[in-house]
């Protein structure tokens, strides 16, 4: 009895080695799709910077998809990743002449929860 459970052991782990090897083999073989230009600009983005893309593309669809080839191929060429905040790339835009509106809010900590300024001060206006 003891035997057998040790050869059912057995036979599992080799199961789970031949199935690994399987879809290794299988992942290997699949090419993986090649990123777009807009995804690896995106990557780089970060603190609102998919959002000014975004906005970008609604309003300047053709000028901001070759504005981001662009900025692809010199990812691409350079091999470094480094990161671009949205105010960066919203300076980019209205450097070349882009100029597009962002809703922006200030918050601040009131009572341990963020608020707008602007309720902040209309109830501080209604209080005194």
């Amino acid at each position: 009895m003891d035997e057998d459970s040790e050869l059912r052991m057995i036979n599992a782990r080799k199961l789970a080695e031949l199935r690994r090897r399987a879809e290794q083999a299988a992942s290997a073989s699949t090419p993986k799709p090649e990123k777009t230009n807009r995804e690896i600009v995106l990557e780089a983005l970060y603190d609102r910077g998919d959002e000014v893309l975004e906005i970008a593309y609604q309003t300047f669809p053709r000028e901001t998809g070759i504005i981001v080839d662009q900025m692809a191929k010199l990812m691409k060429q350079t091999g470094r990743r480094e990161r671009i905040s949205g105010g960066e790339l919203y300076s980019l835009f209205r450097s070349i002449g882009l100029r597009f509106k962002l809703d922006t809010t200030i918050k601040v900590q009131e009572s341990g929860r963020l608020v707008d300024l602007k309720d902040k001060l209309k109830m501080k206006a209604e209080e005194g």
